[in-house]
């Protein structure tokens, strides 16, 4: 008798979790598919658990990951669904709808879908402006806006300034035994270390082992996450946490890096650190920064933070100045005009510093134009949390149910013939100011260049990347040489960033 009610238990156990998960993972799923498709959005074929991430993979394996998102495009038009492992997803790429979403008409109805944040969480924690939502993101941001006005940006300029000169001398040194560098390397360690010594007060040369446990355990780290995305094992809860699929090195990556991140911090809260800058650093402000309340941010909070500053300050940075470094090595006519302005505007070496940095204004556009083509962080995603439409009756309307998945991919977006002349053409024209003005051009819809996101959760550090983007590239042309190394396969790929796929190798001289 005992035996059969244990039987009966482990049977309905068994039913309960079959029932779960078709209920979460394939009937909820297949509803959202046809709430859309009878507002007749086209569609990819629905297929449970999977969607269409065989096909992603496959393009990838085929070095054409971003193509088959252009194809799709083609295919269907500028919205359609398709899938990701079990989640749906619609994608957006107009303007006039993405303005609904983003920006404040409907930014309240949207929150972070719980498998982005799964993937983020080993790497920054949960409690951040990257996977934070509500009153906890709006208290954090209205926390941390103080550390990127202008005054506290202008007072980083000497930190970027030296870090850059010493990576540049580091570089010339390995060029006069001839080597052929991986600029995508070397630019991303070089963006780690400063946002390191603006963020910390410390360069990770000052720090024992930092160097080896930080970019390695990112670098592992990143890694590892990118391998289980692409297999959709952090959008379902049991599975993502049994020890497979390179578990152990999200864990020992994780715990690595936390070590580090809990230790500058106990050494700035013991006074054996001080910030860099002459005025106070990112540190600084988490520490002693309140709420309308008179709260202080929570240790754990301090370090989410600061991590996530770490990792979005230098992965997304470092590859944008790799891609524009390509644009260079191949368009020598916007490898000249771009000299000739530093030239003339840091003539004989001179470094950057606030007043000539603002009259790079050939520079600044090339990083716009870098931007529109290759946006280091191309996927944007938001949940929805309560059911409205976005668009606009004289053109399209869609009724978006909650739990409805929003996926906008910029670098599609960037590429439309409506609001991009010849969009597959490198043209920095295109954001060059007007001299009598300042002003740059204006866009044919405040919503079709999205390279930071938009609205009330854009990039809060945008203003510090384009800072140190623009330092970067000036330095570089100012004191180098580089040469594409023939042959190499230059592709973009995409899973946590945009980058390319196998490097960008080069040789450089002194200029």
């Amino acid at each position: 008798m005992a035996l059969l009610t244990v039987l009966y238990v482990l049977l309905g156990s068994i039913s309960f979790i079959i029932f779960y998960i078709y209920w979460k993972y394939i009937y909820t799923k297949k509803c959202l598919y046809h709430m859309f498709r009878n507002q007749g959005i086209p569609c990819e074929p629905f297929v449970p658990f999977v969607g269409q991430l065989s096909d992603i993979r496959r393009a990838s394996v085929n070095d054409n990951a971003m193509d088959y998102r252009l194809a799709l495009a083609k295919k269907h038009g500028y919205v359609y669904v398709s899938g990701f492992g079990p989640s749906i997803h619609l994608n957006v790429m107009e303007p006039d709808m993405l303005a609904d979403v983003f920006g404040r008409s409907h930014a309240q109805d949207y929150n972070k879908p719980e498998d982005t944040v799964a993937v983020f969480e080993p790497l920054i924690g949960k409690h951040n402006l990257l996977t934070s939502e509500g009153e906890e993101h709006d208290r954090a941001r209205k926390m941390l806006n103080p550390a990127f006005n202008f005054i506290k940006l202008q007072s980083m300029i000497p930190i970027i300034v030296d870090q850059t000169s010493r990576a540049i001398d580091d570089l010339l040194s390995s060029a006069k035994q001839g080597q052929v560098v991986d600029l995508q390397t070397e630019f991303t360690n070089l963006t780690l270390a400063i946002i390191s010594s603006s963020a910390f007060g410390k360069s990770l040369e000052t720090m024992k082992n930092a160097k080896q446990i930080v970019s390695h355990a990112f670098n592992d780290l990143l890694a590892a996450i990118a391998y289980r995305t692409m297999r959709a094992i952090n959008v379902m809860p049991i599975i993502c946490r049994l020890p497979f699929w390179r578990k152990n090195i999200v864990d020992k990556g994780s715990r690595e890096i936390f070590q580090f991140v809990d230790q500058i911090i106990a050494d700035r809260r013991s006074h054996r650190s001080t910030s860099l800058s002459t005025n106070e650093d990112l540190l600084d402000l988490l520490l002693t920064a309140v709420d309308n309340e008179g709260e202080f941010f929570s240790n754990e909070e301090i370090k989410d933070q600061a991590l996530t500053f770490v990792f979005a300050g230098h992965e997304t940075t470092g590859h944008l100045i790799t891609w524009i470094m390509y644009i260079l090595m191949t368009h020598n006519d916007v490898l000249q005009v771009c000299r000739e302005e530093i030239d003339r505007v840091l003539p004989n070496g001179t470094p950057p510093d606030a007043e000539r940095i603002s009259k790079l204004v050939v520079c600044e556009a090339i990083i716009q134009e870098t931007l529109r083509l290759y946006p280091p962080a191309p996927f944007m995603i938001r949940k929805c949390i309560r059911e409205h439409i976005i668009g606009s009756k004289e053109h399209r309307q869609i009724q978006v149910p909650v739990g409805a998945t929003i996926l906008l991919n910029s670098y599609v977006l960037h590429r439309r013939e409506e609001f991009w002349p010849r969009p597959e053409e490198f043209d920095y024209t295109r954001w060059i100011r007007d001299p009598i003005t300042g002003l740059k051009p204006k866009l044919t819809h405040p919503f079709c260049y999205l390279p930071f996101a938009a609205g009330p959760r854009n990039c809060i550090g945008q203003n510090f990347a384009l800072l140190e983007a623009k330092i970067m590239l000036a330095a570089l042309v100012q004191r180098c040489q580089f040469e594409l190394e023939p042959g190499q396969k230059i592709i973009p790929e995409t899973c946590v960033t945009m980058s390319p796929k196998y490097g960008l190798r080069a040789k450089i001289a002194q200029r």
